[in-house]
């Protein structure tokens, strides 16, 4: 079925297995058929690092354990046998990784290093985004988070907490306030919910600094 026969808001695939002879063609046109459906499936050892690339291009950095980084695309091809709107769908990259694999894009994935534990596994997934966003890659990344940020980022992240600290809303002063104290005495790492916070405070509430 062509590309422009799908609703990309109410999509009603039909799926259907294909037949021996014809397991082997391109199925670049046939949305929900995979190449991982022709070719054995292999158990990394232990705890791993892991990208899935869309066309060539990582779109996903992760760690996981036995067959974590097949489970994305198992999750597209149960949604693809249903009835589902794009738009509902919470997750970013689940989201992205669908919309994807409708257009008839190639999906990859690939271990990048295992026999590690669940510590080194974290400490590595952490490292290998970091290096995606300091080289300017963050949008490139379909689930990088919001705590990962370049020195120019955490800089006008902490500008921003120190303007809420003249912010009517006593919690965004409060939670500010112990964001700051934190990151200047390097005690913790800048928290997604904390991104969040400064994200979501008024720019235009603020008192004078007068106030108290």
């Amino acid at each position: 079925m062509a590309q422009a026969d799908y609703d990309f808001n109410t999509v009603k695939p039909d799926i259907r297995p294909l037949p021996a002879a014809a397991a082997n063609r391109s199925s670049a046109h046939r949305p929900g058929i995979w190449r991982q459906r022709n070719m054995p499936r292999k158990i990394p050892t232990g705890y791993y690092v892991y990208t899935i690339s869309v066309d060539d291009v990582v779109r996903y950095i992760g760690k996981g354990k036995g067959l974590r980084l097949y489970s994305h695309m198992k999750e597209v091809r149960h949604r693809l046998n249903r009835n589902f709107k794009l738009r509902s769908i919470g997750s970013r990259f689940q989201r992205n990784l669908t919309r994807a694999v409708i257009s008839g894009a190639k999906v990859v994935e690939q271990v990048l290093v295992d026999e590690l534990t669940e510590k080194a596994a974290y400490k590595l997934e952490y490292e290998k985004l970091r290096e995606y966003v300091y080289a300017g890659k963050r949008d490139q990344l379909w689930n990088v988070t919001a705590s990962i940020q370049t020195p120019s980022e955490q800089q006008a992240f902490i500008e921003r907490l120190k303007r809420n600290l003249n912010s009517r809303d006593r919690w965004i002063r409060y939670f500010s306030e112990r964001t700051l104290v934190a990151l200047e005495g390097n005690n913790v790492r800048t928290t997604p919910a904390a991104v969040a916070l400064v994200a979501t405070a008024p720019r235009g509430a603020t008192t004078p600094k007068s106030r108290s």
